[in-house]
């Protein structure tokens, strides 16, 4: 009787243990169903952004143990940046690429856009990887997006179909596109330019129409959207550095865990440093690529381009919403080589 007794105890134990481990085990798949982000940016194949999108999505999958499905959409498909960076602020989209329209949502990112304000692509690894980085970024979290690292864009060179820019005072008269940008718009009409906002996903189309006259971009975004096909001229002014953004809305990325948070931000900044690598080597190539597929190509003076700059600066701090403007400016400078 006893022996029954302890034999009847001890699988009623089992039982419980079964069926405890049974809704932990149902619990575990449920927990473990993979989060799926989509990324979407205005890029092809060629470009940085497509690169450095799957980069980022090796990277996440990888380090999250499958916890994480990225999902990639180039080309414009999900619309340009600025339907992108709205998407991300209101939710219908996980994550995207923006570039200088980012402006629009931080003041801060204005100073990104003061010409020659970034010497070497190391100096920007310094200025924006740490700490300076983060705070410029920090002011995007009131507007619902979570800053997750700056991608390569890049220097940007000058294209038109007019003549060779060698000085500022080539450009006089020439439409040239720049990004949605009030800053990179008030630069180029210190050149003597005429500028015309509008988005990327148009250039190409009022390039070919002859709507404007050229437009200015890094060489790997220049190759990868063809826009030397349509462009007579290519200066090499390297006037500004570009980042690119990559956003997330920050609702979703504070619900997940802390561990996959930190997959996501390590995966952004391995990424940045990554894309970084991918400009530079493309800088070494492009142009030359583009020169032998029939684009005039020419090396601007470039000091005659930056003693112009400086006034520039004084006046982008000034009209700039931070108080701290100017000083972030001297700081970033303070970095360079």
């Amino acid at each position: 009787m006893k022996k029954a007794l302890v034999f009847m105890v001890l699988l009623l134990a089992t039982a419980g243990i079964v069926w405890a481990g049974g809704g932990q085990e149902g619990g575990a798949a449920s927990a473990e169903k993979p989060v799926v982000l989509r990324i979407a940016h205005t890029h092809t194949e060629e470009g940085l952004y497509y690169k450095g999108s799957e980069k980022f999505k090796e990277l996440v999958e990888a380090n999250s143990n499958g916890r994480i499905v990225v999902e990639h959409y180039p080309n414009g498909q999900l619309g340009a940046d600025k339907d992108i960076q709205e998407s991300i602020k209101l939710g219908t989209l996980e994550l995207g690429l923006s570039s200088s329209p980012v402006v629009s949502l931080n003041d801060y990112f204005k100073l990104l856009d003061a010409p020659y304000l970034f010497v070497s692509r190391e100096h920007v690894s310094r200025a924006l990887d740490g700490e300076l980085g983060e705070k410029m970024a920090k002011p995007l979290e009131a507007q619902n997006i979570k800053h997750l690292g700056y991608w390569e864009n890049g220097f940007r060179q000058i294209t038109n179909n007019v003549r060779p820019i060698y000085t500022p005072s080539d450009l006089a008269g020439i439409k040239l596109r720049t990004p949605e940008s009030p800053v990179r718009m008030s630069t180029f009409k210190a050149f003597g330019a005429n500028p015309v906002a509008m988005s990327f996903t148009e250039v190409f189309g009022a390039l070919q129409q002859g709507i404007i006259d050229g437009q200015e971009n890094p060489l790997a975004t220049i190759y990868q959207a063809s826009l030397h096909e349509v462009q007579k001229y290519l200066s090499l002014t390297g006037h500004v550095y570009s980042a690119v953004h990559l956003l997330m809305n920050n609702e979703l990325f504070q619900s997940l865990p802390a561990d996959l948070q930190k997959v996501l931000v390590d995966a952004g900044k391995e990424t940045a440093r990554y894309t970084r690598q991918l400009g530079a080597e493309a800088d070494a190539k492009l142009a030359d690529v583009m020169a032998q597929e029939g684009i005039e190509v020419n090396e601007a003076d470039v000091k005659s381009f930056v003693d112009l700059s400086k006034p520039i600066w004084q006046t982008i701090a000034s009209e700039n919403k931070f108080q701290d403007a100017g000083d972030i400016m001297d700081q970033i400078a303070a970095l360079a080589d």
